[in-house]
């Protein structure tokens, strides 16, 4: 994604909320025609559709707030003069303007934190004085407050026509069009820059300089970059090892006189995100779900500690596997403890249809959804919180899960067995992931360079799921010969361990080991295949042990009846990939016949992807 990209996008945006008011006002006026309100209607009837096709023209819109005062203006005068007459429809009309302005969507920007040190490298390299005043030598000389100082003082501008590297001048121009949607939309057009991979406070610290150091104001003197500007730098804590760290990142943020001039400026307000997909990725599916619910706990202690508000934006993906599942119950588990005044969350293409495609499934799945975050604070009396040995215990699963799961995750078959026999290598074709199916484009693939997407889905395709469960059935399996009264205690009182253990039976419940036991026999892989088989045998029978019931999700009779009726349209498709596969597999294959079963492969994943979504 370019900035240029980027830029048309926003555009786009930003055509389509005007064409929809243009219309509307044009109705609107039909039925305002009184006298002080008509000339105010047709006024602004006028100034939109200059802003939509004439920009320059003197009677168009600047900023979204000047449409709003005039139709607040003509309100009034309907309301005092005209008996409120078709108040409820200009009404409709202001109330969509509130919510969508002249953006339409919020645009994220992001960007992984590696690629900010590249950039700030080449610009510490280059000795000009006015591209930041340090050179890398002095700059590497301090520690790491030091080096967040004196990124965060740095003043003298960046002009992208300073570098030669493409990559910085993409950088610098990235943040320059954040600045132009801003001013054309709205600051709402484009107000969060997320850090992903970020395990720093210099990673954040590396954004935000050159943020401010792109940001072009009108007054130009030495001291230019030291303005706040209006962006949000939101750190994406993704891996086991900084999860457990993001509490002490943002302490030593807070703690920054530069940044903590910069929080004063957006309201003593902080968004972090958190990513779900990755943490199971790095971490396997029970360490990573307990390590995002601790670090919320610390960073929601550590902001209110430093008097910020913290926003949670939570990657939660459609399967369990990337922490999706069942966002209500989810969300109801988290207590006091965890900040809830105001939560993001990303819903994944695969559920955007079937959640919030229609208005009673929207209006349904929104309900659930503030209903969830109201629902600690109305029954305190049953309140979701653990105590002090459920946690306890909650830490000792998770430790025995990540060490069942490292040992898989560091198997030699591992990144073969992903890259030889399940269709990852055609996402990157498919255009699903919605981004390239490894972050390094170069070399031979590397576990840590997979993205989140293309990795669980792989798993689906071949109705393994592995990242929905991989490492809970062994931790479960020791720990019930001694400790099984506690875990069934657990699951009967904790709506989090409830809800967590409910959304791997999903994952269970979705697998079919039966479409590849073929691989069982296969001379490399065939060891492998029965390590994923013996799990998943082991997390089943331990569920149901923990549960008390005879079959997974005998409770949620709505999610089991929706898994049933949709592998029925999965296990042919499943089937029909299968094949193709296995013949890909083929030394002798002709091209035809290799582009023939590529494009099967490629057209169930389509069917089985929207096919087996998963229930959120």
């Amino acid at each position: 994604m370019t900035a240029d990209t980027t830029r048309l996008v926003a555009d786009r945006l930003r055509d389509a909320v005007l064409r929809g008011y243009y219309r509307d006002i044009k109705q609107l006026k039909r039925r305002l025609s009184f006298r002080g309100v008509e000339e105010i209607i047709a006024r602004a009837e006028e100034k939109i559709y200059n802003t939509l096709y004439s920009p320059d023209k003197k009677e168009s819109y600047v900023r979204c707030q000047d449409l709003l005062d005039e139709l607040i203006e003509a309100r009034s005068i309907l309301v005092s003069k005209h008996q409120a007459l078709f108040k409820e429809q200009l009404d409709r009309f202001i109330l969509k303007i509130r919510v969508f302005g002249f953006h339409f969507a919020s645009l994220d920007i992001r960007q992984e934190s590696r690629k900010h040190g590249e950039v700030w490298q080449t610009i510490l390299q280059n000795r000009k004085e006015k591209h930041s005043g340090y050179n890398a030598e002095e700059f590497l000389q301090g520690d790491e407050n030091t080096q967040i100082n004196r990124l965060l003082g740095a003043t003298n501008p960046l002009d992208e026509n300073d570098f030669s590297d493409p990559f910085v001048k993409e950088t610098i121009r990235s943040f320059a069009v954040i600045q132009e949607i801003q001013e054309k939309n709205g600051e709402l057009g484009c107000h969060r820059y997320i850090i992903s991979n970020c395990n720093s406070a210099l990673n954040v610290a590396e954004a935000l300089a050159l943020a401010k150091l792109s940001w072009h104001h009108e007054d130009h003197a030495s001291l230019h970059g030291a303005d706040p500007i209006p962006l949000d730098i939101v750190p994406l804590f993704e891996t086991i090892e900084d999860l457990a760290h993001c509490g002490e990142i943002m302490r030593q943020l807070y703690t920054n006189t530069h940044y903590a001039a910069h929080l004063a400026s957006r309201n003593q307000t902080q968004h972090i995100m958190l990513g779900f997909s990755d943490g199971t990725k790095d971490g396997g599916y029970l360490r990573a779900n307990w390590s995002i619910y601790r670090a919320k706990e610390e960073l929601t202690r550590v902001s209110r500690s430093h008097g910020i508000s913290v926003i949670f934006f939570d990657g939660r993906g459609g399967p369990p596997g990337r922490g999706g599942g069942n966002n209500a119950s989810y969300y109801a588990a988290q207590g006091q403890d965890i900040e809830n005044q105001a939560i993001h969350v990303t819903i994944q293409g695969q559920t955007v249809s079937s959640t919030y495609g229609t208005l009673p499934a929207a209006t349904f799945n929104i309900e659930r959804l503030l209903s969830a975050g109201l629902e600690n604070h109305l029954n305190r009396s049953q309140s979701p919180l653990m105590s002090q040995e459920d946690r306890l215990l909650l830490d000792e699963l998770a430790e025995s899960a990540l060490e069942a799961y490292l040992k898989l995750k560091n198997h030699r078959d591992f990144v073969p067995y992903l890259e030889k026999m399940t269709p990852l290598q055609w996402y990157g074709d498919s255009n699903i992931a919605s981004r390239p199916t490894k972050r390094n484009t170069g070399g031979g693939l590397k576990f840590e360079d997979l993205r989140a997407i293309p990795f669980v889905g792989a798993w689906a395709q071949m109705k393994q799921n592995v990242p929905g469960y991989y490492g809970l059935g062994s931790a479960m399996e020791a720990f019930l010969k001694t400790r099984g009264n506690e875990m069934r205690r657990l699951y009967q009182h904790s709506l989090f361990f409830r809800t967590l253990l409910e959304n791997s039976m999903q994952s269970l419940s979705k697998s079919n080991f039966d479409v590849t036991r073929y691989i069982g026999e296969h001379p490399q892989f065939g060891e492998f295949w029965h390590l994923l088989y013996d799990e998943y045998q082991r997390t089943l029978a331990c569920l149901k042990a923990i549960s008390g019931e005879d079959v997974l999700l005998a409770e949620n009779i709505a999610s089991k009846n929706s898994i049933r009726l949709r592998e029925d349209i999965v296990l042919p498709l499943i089937t029909i990939q299968q094949f193709a596969l296995q013949q890909l597999q083929a030394d002798n294959l002709s091209p035809e016949a290799h582009q023939m079963y590529r494009k099967l492969v490629m057209r169930a994943m389509f069917g089985i992807i929207n096919a087996a979504r998963n229930a959120a």
